[in-house]
């Protein structure tokens, strides 16, 4: 992998990313490193990694930086230890640090993914509260979560084992419900907000409540492990389509998607096709939309374009809608790049995703992005 290549997949990471050589200083860091320390990237090239952490720890990192050298493997740092960073203003915030060595042509250097936890830290209690709410939920609505458990060949009464894995299962559902209500009430509010009457804000709410429906029956098919891609494009599709005369071709690709791309993608597709029924190709009996799916293996860039042809003389509009807001927001959610071209014989809508993120295997972040900024 090129250097170009390397750089692109660790500023893909969810996380802030420095990677330190065997001096501790600081080779490269990510651009999520501003928005978390507030230090512009630039500024810590050539610096002790010490400048990001309290001063405390400062003699204690200089022995561990030695040792992870003498025994390169990745492991979290200061595993079962609360770690803390130091920002630029000064404040400190907790966090936790994953660290991988890598082999260069100039030595070896260090990756350190830093993760904030400030949310996490605070709300650990709050979240048992709210587990024992949800398990006193579950008990109304006559769900047995031990009773399951032993379905499953699990006696949870006697296994200590039983009981973390209930208490897991609880935290599961607990974030899922969460981020969906989130989504939901984004939707909602934003949909509302912008319709010029009721009648069109309850199509434009039902049409995205329902992609959102079709995406996560997509993901408990396959056991909230990802799809495949052309799986979740035809289920975005199906409803906009005509099985007598079709409307769409798409162009075949042998790719998974990971679990927290299948959200973004399908509603990204629902509101391409809703624009296209009220504007664009599918206003009419004629038009079409054709999409390709391509893998750029030198930059490990995916694309997809989506063109319509056959509908109306197409024109640029003179302002932002909710829908355009909303596909530039759900593109940021997958680290992508979208252009919007407004060709006179049809529209364009191309968006490019970085591969590692488009096939990630980790569930979705544990708080989804607001979708508009109000």
């Amino acid at each position: 992998m090129s250097d170009a290549h390397f750089q692109g997949f660790l500023e893909a990471s969810p996380d802030a990313v420095v990677v330190v050589d065997q001096t501790g200083r600081i080779n490269f860091a990510s651009n999520r490193i501003e928005a978390m320390f507030g230090h512009l990237r630039n500024e810590l090239v050539g610096k002790p990694l010490s400048v990001l952490m309290p001063e405390r720890y400062r003699d204690l990192h200089a022995g561990h930086l030695d040792s992870f050298m003498n025994d390169p493997r990745a492991r979290m740092m200061g595993a079962g230890l609360k770690l803390c960073a130091l920002r630029k203003d000064g404040t400190e915030f907790p966090v936790e640090i994953s660290l991988s060595p890598d082999r260069t042509p100039d030595g070896l250097v260090v990756i350190a993914a830093i993760r904030d936890i400030t949310v996490k830290s605070l709300k650990g209690d709050a979240l048992e509260a709210e587990n024992a709410g949800l398990r006193d939920l579950l008990t109304q609505a006559g769900i047995d979560a031990a009773r399951l458990l032993a379905k499953a060949g699990i006696d949870a009464a006697e296994s200590e084992a039983a009981k973390r894995l209930q208490r897991l299962l609880l935290e599961e559902l607990h974030h899922r419900v969460k981020n969906t209500l989130a989504t939901v009430i984004a939707i909602t509010s934003q949909s509302l907000r912008t319709s010029e009457n009721m009648e069109q804000a309850r199509l434009a709410v039902e049409s995205r409540l329902i992609a959102l429906g079709r995406a996560h029956d997509l993901l408990l098919e396959a056991n909230w492990a990802g799809a495949k891609l052309t799986d979740v494009i035809r289920s975005a599709l199906e409803p906009f389509d005509s099985h007598d005369v079709p409307r769409f071709v798409v162009q075949d690709a042998a790719l998974k998607v990971g679990p927290g791309a299948v959200l973004p993608l399908t509603m990204s597709l629902n509101e391409l096709c809703t624009n296209a029924v009220k504007y664009g190709a599918l206003s009419n009996a004629a038009g079409r939309i054709e999409l390709t799916l391509t893998v750029d293996k030198k930059t490990q860039l995916f694309k997809l374009t989506w063109t319509e042809k056959g509908g109306p003389a197409v024109q640029e509009p003179t302002r932002r809608s909710f829908g355009t807001r909303l596909i530039n927001r759900l593109a940021d959610q997958l680290h992508g790049d979208v252009r919007l071209r407004y060709e006179p014989a049809g529209f364009v809508y191309e968006l490019d995703i970085p591969l590692a993120v488009l096939q990630a295997s980790g569930r979705p972040a544990s708080a989804p992005p607001q979708l508009i900024k109000t």
